[in-house]
């Protein structure tokens, strides 16, 4: 008799799907770096390929780890969080790159923080919460610790500077906190008290301030604030229903800053045309509906609450990413999960999948079991 597989195989395809998909993108669109001397053409793909295989096999490592094993090292898990976002700002462990202090390095591996923050802080509030659902109800003894944890990591993470990934970890922690009992009435209290000094982030800071002005008016500077949102609606445009074909984009030769990371949805569109942003969009549609499907299953609270943080993390930052792309939503600076060139967030996609795949192993245990 054949074995039943006991995890999640869609989700896991899709995953495999998008981060294929991303490495062929990334070798087009880093290709004209290589030409002016920034390095091989191919260096930024083999880079994404060797990320790929240490991402792979901690995705293998997560889907077999016990999921109720992060309740023993959550408090462990929110100490390196912290520590890694100070050692951001350490002389000799940080590496500044064109003037912003997201990374450190370990040897010949450089590590992005902030984005280890994110799958982080899913951890940590999913197995505090379990711990402490029964005053979660409660403003002061129960969510106000919590909001006070995601108001220092969301400091940390945006003075760096890096507002996309701070507002994405708390957006993410909000929904977690929803899902584990928080009272809504609670976190919009919150939020409205954070737009005045979020108003202050933002419009007091110059290239803030000319991101939301671009999105407002990019016409009113089209060769200044204006170039890239006007130059991301050229390449999705350009492409058409087939695309260009792979490689013939023109937008990536130095009209669209970082073609390779934040810009790659609209270098896809206009060389894979419609059809190829319609079957990305389908791929993340298919892992938010069996990240959710996995969540619903879950055999317990934390089961349900990583599911949900971790689903929500991806698949909304991919949201926004796209939001970007299509000049729907201000410049942001965050990556599309899977797709974009960086080690630190294929490796925390794919650890996140991981995760999920062994709590949707054990949705398959117990259903046998009742079987």
């Amino acid at each position: 008799m054949k074995k039943k597989i006991q995890f999640d195989l869609p989700l896991l395809v899709v995953a495999l799907l998008l981060t294929g998909l991303g490495i062929l993108a990334i070798f087009s669109a880093s290709a004209p770096y290589g030409y002016i001397g920034k390095g091989a053409t191919h260096k930024w793909a083999i880079n994404q390929v060797r990320w790929f295989l240490i991402g792979l096999a901690f995705l293998f490592l997560a889907s077999r780890i016990n999921y109720h094993f992060y309740q023993k090292i959550d408090k462990a898990v929110i100490f390196c969080v912290f520590l890694f976002l100070i050692l951001v700002f350490v002389p000799g462990m940080a590496r500044q790159i064109r003037g912003v202090h997201r990374w450190i390095t370990f040897g010949n591996f450089r590590i992005q923080p902030s984005e280890l923050a994110k799958i982080g802080m899913v951890i940590y509030l999913s197995s505090s919460l379990v711990r402490k659902k029964d005053k979660i109800d409660s403003f002061i003894q129960g969510f106000l610790p919590y909001f006070i944890i995601l108001s220092f990591v969301f400091f940390l993470v945006m003075i760096e500077p890096d507002l996309g990934s701070a507002l994405i970890i708390v957006a993410t922690g909000f929904v977690v906190l929803y899902a584990g009992g928080a009272r809504i009435s609670h976190i919009l209290y919150v939020i409205c008290l954070g737009l005045v000094p979020l108003y202050f982030s933002i419009f007091e800071i110059g290239y803030r301030k000319n991101r939301i002005i671009a999105f407002l008016n990019p016409e009113s500077d089209p060769l200044g604030i204006g170039f890239q949102p006007l130059h991301l609606k050229m390449s999705l445009g350009s492409g058409g229903f087939w695309g260009l074909g792979p490689g013939q984009g023109k937008q990536k030769l130095f009209y669209l800053p970082t073609p390779h990371t934040d810009s790659i949805f609209a270098v896809i569109g206009e060389e894979f045309g419609f059809l190829g942003t319609s079957f990305i969009l389908f791929m993340f549609v298919i892992f938010t509906i069996r990240g959710l499907k996995i969540a619903m299953g879950a055999k317990d609270d934390l089961g349900k609450l990583l599911a949900v943080g971790l689903t929500c993390l991806i698949s909304g930052q991919a949201l926004i990413n796209m939001g970007v792309a299509t000049v729907i939503l201000p410049t942001t600076g965050s990556t599309l999960p899977f797709i974009s060139y960086g080690g630190s967030s294929l490796l925390v996609s794919l650890i996140a999948v991981g995760i999920l795949l062994n709590i949707s192993r054990h949705n398959s245990k117990i259903k046998q079991d009742n079987a």
